[in-house]
């Protein structure tokens, strides 16, 4: 009795929202905790505030477990549930002294509960672990990319713009801030017009030969940018979205439900054959 009680109440919605309203108010108290004045006058009623929503996590695992009724093991078959006991049990340890760096991050790691409770970023987070092999091969892609780039960056600006590319470092340190497409254009100038003439007016002792490279630095930056950040980029996109849809497919067949497509395919086929038998009504047989 008390087993069938327990699923339906982790079954509700109201135990949801009230699971997703207790980590929501952790982070904001662990937030306002970092604030002096705000500790110093209302100290012991964020104290009062934390330790009921430890204690409203508690009473969620201890529900989940209860449900489970003679197989309590099961619940920690679940990585999620490892991961969530696991935050719990230490924000109930008597940590203090040395340790007190070590409790605050506990409590900050309270917010990836929400990871558990949110199936969908359930999905993102699985998404993203099951793409790391293809996205490995994605940055090993961007790496090349930025070698080669960083390499005849220094061969081509070194001179003109030791503050950017004087070394192999220096590069591709350059090159990362062109690929996040901030302040690009100022670095691509100096190589359109050579330091003399743009960028290095605060460090004239650092142009020393100013030779502008107008052809080769268009050249440069734009297929840089175009193929860093338009193409590999976005393969980055298309791999972790290709693993959100192999797992969303996944869950479906696991949990026996047909697909969106599997769907509207059976339900045109539906259709067509009903339209067939009104047309053969309606229409005399040659």
């Amino acid at each position: 009795m008390i087993q069938l009680f327990l699923q339906k109440l982790i079954q509700s919605n109201a135990f949801k929202i009230i699971t997703v309203a207790a980590i929501a108010l952790a982070g904001v108290v662990v937030g306002l905790e970092t604030s002096k004045e705000i500790m110093a006058e209302y100290g012991p009623l964020l104290v009062i505030i934390d330790r009921i929503v430890l204690a409203i996590f508690v009473v969620e695992i201890a529900a989940k477990i209860g449900a489970l009724g003679g197989k309590p093991w099961q619940y920690f078959q679940d990585p999620w549930n490892v991961f969530d006991f696991t935050v719990v049990a230490l924000c109930l340890l008597p940590m203090g002294g040395n340790f007190v760096s070590v409790l605050r991050l506990v409590r900050t790691l309270r917010l990836l509960r929400l990871l558990t409770v949110l199936p969908k970023l359930q999905l993102i987070v699985g998404a993203l672990l099951r793409s790391i092999p293809s996205i490995g091969y994605v940055g090993l892609l961007l790496g090349l990319h930025f070698y080669i780039y960083s390499v005849l960056g220094v061969f081509l600006f070194g001179a003109n713009d030791p503050m950017h590319f004087e070394s192999l470092g220096k590069s591709m340190l350059t090159l990362f801030q062109v690929l996040t497409l901030e302040g690009w254009a100022d670095i691509m100038r100096t190589q359109l017009y050579g330091c003399a003439e743009f960028g290095y007016d605060s460090f004239r002792e650092l142009c020393t030969a100013s030779t502008p490279a107008p052809i080769s630095a268009t050249i440069f930056f734009l297929t840089f940018i175009m193929v860093g950040t338009m193409i590999i980029l976005n393969l980055f996109i298309g791999v972790i979205m290709n693993g959100m849809q192999e797992l969303e497919r996944e869950s479906r067949v696991s949990s026996g439900t047909p697909s969106t497509v599997g769907d509207a395919v059976t339900k045109l086929d539906d259709a067509i054959d009903e339209l067939q038998r009104v047309r053969e009504l309606i229409l005399p047989r040659q």
